[in-house]
């Protein structure tokens, strides 16, 4: 595909309507602002994590050259797994078996897409061995910036931390009464 033909994420429009957390979403946005480029979300299990990346990898795909792109890690459980994940999400056809060329032609491929955000979804499956990887990736591709959820930090240079808390109580009331009443209205 040609470069103005190429779909600028992979994110289609949300299934129900997003509630609470704007003042997080402002200050998520002031870390890039700031010239971060690697901001891992981290939070506990349930808190919210993915759909709270979704929300922001939204309001950024056009914003951006290269757009926003989602990489789902739930089924990843090695470094080989999410250099996989990655290629499919962004149609990225690998060549050969030597994982390391794999990796090297992820990052060049990424790099040539131009200024983007990739989130990198349910990163604690694959932190201690995969971490490496995403720092590769910063040097390949300097224009790229990277939002990770995971309950756990990546322990990488250059990586800031966003610490997602539980919603408000009053947030989470009404998140549970829209819920509800989609069930039974």
């Amino acid at each position: 595909l040609q470069p103005s033909a190429r779909p600028r994420t992979n994110l289609g429009p949300p299934l129900d309507r997003y509630v609470g957390r704007a003042s997080e979403l402002d200050a998520l946005g002031k870390y890039f602002e700031a010239g971060s480029r690697l901001v891992t979300l981290k939070g506990t299990g349930g808190a919210g994590k993915t759909r709270f990346a979704q929300r922001y990898a939204r309001s950024q795909w056009e914003e951006l050259a290269g757009g926003a792109w989602f990489i789902d890690l739930t089924e990843a459980r090695t470094p080989i797994g999410l250099v996989q994940a990655t290629a499919m999400a962004l149609e990225i056809p690998l060549g050969g078996a030597d994982f390391d060329a794999m990796v090297t032609q992820v990052g060049h491929a990424i790099s040539g897409r131009g200024p983007l955000l990739l989130v990198l979804d349910n990163f604690e499956q694959v932190v201690d061995e995969a971490a490496e990887i995403v720092e590769r990736w910063l040097r390949y591709a300097p224009e790229v910036v990277f939002l990770v959820t995971s309950r756990t930090l990546l322990r990488v240079a250059g990586e800031s931390v966003f610490h997602l808390d539980p919603l408000p109580v009053d947030e989470a009331m009404s998140l549970f009464y829209d819920r509800a009443r989609a069930v039974q209205p």
